[in-house]
């Protein structure tokens, strides 16, 4: 493992306890968590801050640049949370748009964060108006994502919009099989908060989709500013994939597989149950374990 901080290689001069590299998939930031054996209190030379630079590599992994969020310090022990964002970005704006298309949304918080702009799968959207009230940048445009069926990820100086469904429907990069698996894994296939139908309303635009085979009350939505009959649909089946997405889950700890990440198609089989396609929506590597945590949702079929 390598631990570079503030673009200097401290590997060797500290003694790592946990390093911990959460990966997810969109709705969330990455973050890496570390703790520091510092017996005799000398991390205070190296001058933590927050905004400072942390990457961490393993195995051809690599975590990408992050800026320390959060320290802290315990009776020999430091403790460090990074993101891949600075302190700068959670700061709340208000802008208002008018006939702006989704990707020139995405494009100028992009620039504005310095950060290149990547898409897979993503529909460039017409709006005739949106607003952004009293929300950090990220925050805005990762929920108007979601109502796109789309989702957002920070990386390494890269911003990433892709289509969920695009994303779910990837060629399988690995197989698992219960032999594969450290201990116990938990296959889940909820009913709790799971919906047959969303319907938007808002200033005589509505729209209600039905979800193909999926049961369940309606969703319903009347506070959200619709622009078109188009656009209340996209809404409707954005906010009733957000919901029912998580309807059948799989976890399980493997070996560390530097390789596997978040966003990534996994197969499973020989477990009954939970054989199929899955999509990984987090990917927990812990290197000081040799672990890595994969938490799967199967893919929504239909929307």
């Amino acid at each position: 493992m390598q631990l570079i901080y503030e673009s200097e290689d401290i590997t060797n001069a500290v003694e790592i306890r946990k390093a911990d590299l959460i990966d997810n998939a969109g709705g969330e930031l990455d973050s890496i968590d570390l703790i520091l054996n510092d017996p005799k209190g000398l991390w205070s030379q190296w001058k933590p801050e927050k905004n400072h630079t942390i990457q961490i590599k393993e195995s051809g992994f690599d975590s990408g640049i992050m800026y320390t969020d959060e320290l802290g310090q315990q009776r020999g022990l430091i403790s460090i949370k990074a993101l891949p964002v600075k302190q700068e970005a959670k700061t709340p704006n208000i802008k208002s748009w008018d006939n702006v298309r989704f990707l020139g949304l995405v494009r100028e918080i992009a620039s504005k964060h310095s950060l290149t702009l990547q898409t897979y799968g993503v529909q460039d959207q017409l709006y005739t108006r949106v607003d952004q009230y009293e929300q950090a940048d990220f925050e805005f445009l990762s929920r108007r994502c979601l109502l796109e069926s789309c989702a957002l990820k920070i990386t390494d100086g890269k911003l990433i919009v892709y289509g969920e469904q695009y994303m779910e429907s990837q060629t399988a990069v690995k197989s698992l099989t219960p032999d594969d698996i450290d201990g116990d894994f938990l296959f889940k296939n909820k009913s709790n908060q799971i919906f047959g139908a969303c319907k938007v309303s808002h200033k005589g635009v509505q729209y209600e989709f039905k979800a193909p085979g999926a049961y369940g009350p309606t969703l319903k939505a009347f506070d959200i500013a619709l622009g078109s009959l188009g656009e209340a649909e996209r809404t409707s089946k954005g906010l009733l994939r957000a919901k029912n997405k998580f309807e059948q889950t799989f976890s399980g700890v493997i070996r560390l597989e530097p390789g596997i990440a978040s966003g990534n198609v996994l197969a499973l089989n020989n477990f009954g149950l939970a054989d199929g396609n899955y999509f990984a929506y987090q990917i927990i590597h812990k290197l000081v374990q040799k672990r890595t945590i994969a938490k799967l949702r199967k893919p929504l079929e239909g929307y």
